[in-house]
């Protein structure tokens, strides 16, 4: 018998954005998510039952009937309402799961809205779907037509998903927006979704819902992380990349675009992933950046041919978990076998291995190997999986097939970033020539009734202006700021932004870096970092100012990761 303590670190007990409390399961180095004091390997699973009761004394604090509890449970619960006055919440799972992907939380969260889905079959364009019964859950302070907007993405995406993956293999599916101490994106548990406040805080054209791909990438984590994935744990480009790599394939269908939007979206897409890539690498100790740390030798291996104890490598270590590498690196190795098999041809194959390897574990050679004997183009190419696995897999680095990225010339998205780049560097050049800032103004340095970017191209264009260490003046910085509608963009978009403000040392604009830092905490680690290796004292204050206010709530790989950066030793 065991018992787990309240202040165990596998549970977050915190306060939502109204401020009543609440408590989940958090991801938490090898441990993930699990309240069991488990760290057997992926295969080791089991069926389980729960029970849940809250005390009636509890009533003086909340009110009992509008507690939610959910769970990683096939089924809705089952609640009891004992004569003492308390609570009893009752899940259960028949079908074995590792105990990494059990998952919790407790809170009082209105629910938003339920969809019945399709647990009956239903033919639609010739062909059988079927979609869950979906239920969704948020604080009421969130706005309800960001709620809606997820609402309608998420019928899309499930219809994209069956065309891509196959019929979405659970009857049902709780969704949660966290509280914004929440420390990724997304968490996607069996029938439970852990969903982050940063993929819906946005207004305008931007409610759309420029970043509704992170909700693609966590369905596809149904497939792969939870009814399958990795038999090695070091090996989670598996799913993480597989996952990055599917998510841009969902989303494009969910949205129905064209053929040229989605060409291109997408290569502005992959340029930031290659950007972002290249950095990790440059900044990241080697033995981060190989996707098979372990080579021929995993840890399944290890375990059934040696005595010896088993250790996973970097599995402490919570600088990983900040990581992107293998999410990147993985995608881009997808991508490359794309290109010489074919997209439609590789989508095919990767599909028909994934339901051959439902309720089973597997390793990049199994991956491998049986892309190579079904795509006949890869077969006959100068790859051989060897190679793969010595080039991408087993060595740190980029591998020589990544050492640069081209962009289509004739990219009309990436035309457009250009021109925009090039007049704002125009205004900087005029302004050194001591013309009126009436005058750097006029050629529209990104006027307010200039034609909005996608959000990928401001992404990009901000990127850019902090990489050439473009010289804005101050009003340049605010007509920049309206012109891409900052206040209302999406969470990436306002990132960037707080990268070239802190690079500026623009400190008109720290309430913009602040905000940011206090509402999308799953993305404002490494900002921190630039706020410090700024010399600004005023950029550091703020810093160590949101850093105190944020503290007593941040998750733990993020406070140690934030600490490192404002106390180096």
């Amino acid at each position: 018998m065991y018992k787990t303590r309240g202040e165990g670190p596998c549970l977050t007990w915190t306060k939502d954005q109204n401020m009543q409390p609440c408590v989940y399961t958090s991801g938490h180095l090898l441990n993930n998510r699990s309240l069991m004091p488990s760290q057997d390997m992926p295969k080791a699973m089991s069926t389980w039952h729960c029970y849940i009761t809250i005390p009636a004394e509890n009533a003086a604090i909340v009110e009992l009937n509008k507690v939610i509890v959910l769970m990683a449970g096939e089924t809705k619960p089952s609640v009891i309402v004992n004569q003492d006055g308390s609570h009893m919440f009752c899940y259960h799972s028949s079908y074995p799961m590792p105990s990494s992907t059990f998952a919790l939380a407790i809170g009082i969260w209105p629910e938003y809205c339920t969809t019945q889905g399709k647990n009956h079959y239903v033919m639609e364009a010739n062909h059988i779907s079927s979609e869950p019964c979906v239920r969704i859950f948020a604080p009421s302070s969130l706005d309800g037509n960001m709620l809606k907007n997820l609402t309608n993405y998420l019928a899309a995406c499930f219809s994209a998903l069956h065309s891509v993956l196959g019929q979405y293999p659970l009857q049902r599916l709780d969704i949660l927006i966290v509280p914004a101490s929440f420390d990724s994106l997304g968490m996607m548990c069996p029938h439970l979704l852990f969903l982050s406040q940063s993929i819906l805080l946005c207004e305008g054209i931007e409610a759309e819902g420029s970043m509704f791909y992170r909700v693609a990438h966590e369905l596809c984590h149904t497939w792969l992380g939870v009814l399958t994935g990795p038999s090695d744990w070091t090996e989670e480009w598996l799913t993480e990349g597989l996952c990055c790599y599917l998510e841009d394939v969902v989303h494009t269908r969910a949205l129905k675009w064209g053929e040229t939007e989605a060409r291109e979206r997408l290569e502005l897409r992959c340029l930031l992933k290659y950007r972002v890539l290249k950095a990790e690498i440059s900044a990241t100790p080697e033995d981060l950046q190989k996707l098979r740390p372990s080579g021929d030798e995993t840890v399944t291996n290890s375990i059934s041919s040696s005595a010896e104890p088993c250790i996973v490598k970097n599995g402490l270590n919570p600088g990983k978990t900040l990581l992107q590498v293998h999410y990147l690196k993985g995608f881009f190795l997808l991508r490359h076998l794309e290109r010489i098999s074919g997209k439609e041809e590789f989508l095919e194959v990767l599909r028909t291995f994934i339901e051959n390897k439902m309720g089973k574990l597997f390793s990049s050679m199994d991956l491998l190997e049986y892309c190579f004997e079904h795509l006949p183009k890869l077969r006959q190419s100068d790859l051989t999986v060897n190679r793969v696995c010595r080039e991408w897999l087993d060595s740190p680095g980029m591998p020589q097939a990544l050492s640069e990225f081209d962009i289509d010339d004739g990219n009309s998205l990436f035309k457009e970033v250009q021109n925009q780049l090039s007049t704002l560097k125009a205004g900087v050049r005029r302004k050194r020539k001591k013309r009126s800032d009436t005058v750097q103004g006029t050629a529209s340095d990104s006027s307010s009734d200039s034609k909005l970017l996608l959000p990928e191209q401001r992404v990009l264009l901000l990127d850019l202006l902090v990489e050439e260490d473009v010289k804005l003046s101050r009003p340049q910085m605010q007509r920049l700021r309206d012109s891409l509608r900052i206040k209302d963009a999406g969470a990436e978009v306002q990132h960037s932004w707080c990268e070239l403000v802190i690079s500026r040392k623009a400190l008109a604009w720290l309430g913009d870096v602040e905000r940011f830092l206090s509402q999308h905490q799953a993305m404002g680690v490494y900002l921190y970092g630039e706020l410090m290796i700024s010399e600004n004292v005023r950029l550091q204050a703020l810093a160590h100012k949101v850093f105190q206010s944020l503290r007593p709530n941040m998750a733990e790989n993020q406070r140690l990761a934030v600490e490192e950066m404002l106390f180096p030793t």
